[in-house]
């Protein structure tokens, strides 16, 4: 189709050319002009020629391409069965990375607190990169090299969650007060008491009641001055823990003390 438009233009060029010559046809000798109608059948009949030449080339070419693209087809099923699978499984396996790497790709767009507040995510981002390199199919060429660059983005965003994260030493009550409380109203923490299940909800692993806290514990101390919903949840549940237990001991009915040993 392409040859042909290109030989309908030639051809249309010659023709204008012809009609242009034809208006000086009358300056010109009857010689000269057989001899310019005679180069410009020449010229068609070499363009001919070139058109057909890139016409057969261009032939040879898709059946190349055919071809190339066939080898390449069962080459593709050749790996899969080495690896023990097939395109429908390699399929669904790309769109497990594909939703990887758009994960990936969200998370790299956050601000810094935004990232600090959505850490889980970023492990769980990395076991999943961790559970798809556990598939054979990441063997095959295309898989491994996206799950090489999804490594490196996972271990960009783990690095740049380390440089946010701000980590506390609990001292003694006797000599620093140290409390959730306290801990969250020091300038250099929060500079606001009331922001302390922040620090409660970052290391539930070390605190499973937020009144006690040990000298020496090494707190790690979330980013951003705002609660997450969890947080303000656990707060919540805290203060009508307190209520409840307050309100309990003020109903119970006072003790008559044991008469003295006589």
């Amino acid at each position: 189709m392409k040859s042909n438009s290109i030989l309908f233009f030639l051809l249309a060029a010659v023709l204008v050319l012809s009609v242009g010559m034809a208006t000086a046809q009358e300056e010109m000798t009857k010689d000269q002009w057989q001899q310019e109608m005679t180069k410009m059948t020449q010229m068609r009949n070499d363009l001919q020629a070139k058109l057909k030449s890139l016409d057969e080339s261009i032939t040879a070419a898709n059946s190349t391409s055919v071809k190339l693209d066939a080898d390449y087809e069962k080459c593709l099923d050749e790996l899969y069965a080495l690896v023990g699978s097939d395109r429908e499984k390699a399929a669904a396996y790309r769109e497990e990375i594909e939703a990887a790497e758009a994960k990936a790709a969200e998370l790299m767009r956050l601000s810094d607190a935004d990232l600090m507040a959505r850490s889980s995510e970023i492990t769980d981002l990395e076991a999943k990169v961790k559970e798809l390199w556990g598939n054979k199919l990441s063997l095959v060429p295309e898989f491994w090299d996206r799950l090489t660059e999804l490594d490196n983005k996972v271990k960009s965003l783990k690095d740049t969650l380390a440089k946010q994260v701000k980590v506390y030493t609990v001292g003694t009550w006797s000599q620093d007060r140290d409390c959730l409380w306290n801990i969250s109203k020091k300038p250099d923490i929060y500079d606001n008491a009331w922001l302390w299940p922040r620090i409660w909800q970052g290391n539930r692993d070390q605190i499973k009641d937020p009144d006690i806290i040990h000298p020496g514990q090494k707190l790690t101390i979330p980013q951003g001055t705002e609660m997450t919903a969890e947080e303000k949840t656990a707060a919540r549940r805290y203060y009508a823990r307190k209520a409840e237990a307050a309100a309990a001991m003020q109903a119970a009915p006072a003790q008559t003390p044991p008469a003295p040993a006589k």
